[in-house]
């Protein structure tokens, strides 16, 4: 008697473990877009001083930050976004181009 209980709660496990579904939602991100689009774009490079961006680049629009440990600190300017590390940029990020954010609506 037991086996057979064993046996049908094992049956029933195994289709419901089986019978589950995914869904997913596609997203597009235009990088050869961007890419291409804004090559000419000049923004600050890896290992830059917070001194030389805003010497270079000027003040930016915001500043957020810092959050976390080591202290990350983010300046949002009108065509892109720098990262750092404490006082050195760690990366940059152009914001998606006006023909791009057409394409991805």
């Amino acid at each position: 008697m037991n086996k057979k209980i064993t046996l049908i709660a094992c049956g029933i496990l195994s289709t419901c473990l089986f019978s589950m579904t995914s869904v997913a939602e596609t997203i597009k991100i235009g990088v050869s877009e961007q890419a291409s689009e804004n090559k000419s774009i000049n923004r600050p490079q890896v290992g830059m001083t917070m001194e030389k961006v805003k010497e270079y680049f000027g003040n930016p629009v915001k500043i957020s930050g810092p959050t976390g440990k080591p202290a990350i600190y983010q300046w949002k300017y009108a065509d892109f976004t720098v990262y750092f590390e404490g006082e050195y940029v760690i990366h940059s990020v152009l914001h998606p181009s006006k023909t791009e954010k057409k394409q991805n609506e």
